[in-house]
């Protein structure tokens, strides 16, 4: 094996729609100075790891002195995944290190997992049973493009009977798509709302909310009987 210590960290939180940003750093484990040739990768990959687009490709040479440690950033743009991310997010980072020597080799990997934009969902009024009430879902484009083919999906066990599918078109830039959604519980207690956003750029972006559910009564009642609890 190559005396060579790597280790590949990425700076801030990856988002999608905005650029990855890495460092690749190397250590000297020798006493002598040696020069190292790295060869650096990107791929986009699924759950399983299996390698499906490339998005970068770069190489170096370096020379490090005992125990000396180097770092090489690197930058992989919105532009250069936008359409190649797989449902998963993730980017797989390798970075294999080469001495003068062919068949001593270091290879560094690591996984990195892209956080999609957050559904706010919002319930302003008390939830009864048997009481039609709105849920509103909230979707905010973080990109400096518009986003086509939107469509929510909601369900909730004692919630809704039914799932609601619901196509809502393109968003603008910066723009922010708010969706009203009727609910008319059945059952009473915490209940769980969920939803799933996908678009032409987000994929299955999920959100959800705990709501409690009060028995049938009037609002003062149902007031009255919460803050006693």
């Amino acid at each position: 094996a190559l005396p060579i210590s790597g280790k590949i960290t990425v700076v801030g939180a990856p988002v999608v729609g905005q650029d990855v940003n890495f460092i690749v750093r190397l250590t000297n484990l020798l006493r002598d100075r040696t020069t190292v040739k790295v060869n650096i990768s990107a791929h986009s990959i699924l759950y399983t790891r299996r390698r499906m687009h490339e998005l970068l490709t770069d190489s170096h040479c370096i020379t490090l002195d005992s125990n000396e440690a180097k770092e090489i950033p690197l930058c992989i743009a919105y532009h250069q995944y936008e359409d190649r991310l797989t449902a998963e997010n993730m980017i797989q980072v390798r970075a294999v290190c080469i001495s003068q020597n062919p068949e001593e080799m270091e290879i560094v990997e690591k996984d990195i997992i892209l956080e999609n934009p957050k559904l706010i969902i919002t319930v302003s009024e008390i939830v009864m049973v048997n009481k039609t009430s709105t849920v509103q879902i909230s979707f905010i484009n973080p990109l400096k493009k518009e986003v086509k083919d939107c469509v929510l999906v909601a369900e909730g066990s004692g919630l809704i009977k039914e799932m609601v599918t619901m196509k809502l078109g393109s968003v603008k830039p910066g723009e922010t798509l708010t969706v009203p959604i009727k609910i008319t519980p059945y059952r009473e207690g915490q209940r769980q709302f969920l939803c799933d956003f996908t678009c032409s750029k987000f994929c299955n972006i999920k959100g959800s909310r705990t709501i409690n559910v009060f028995p049938d009564g009037s609002p003062g009642e149902v007031l009255l009987e919460a803050s006693q609890k």
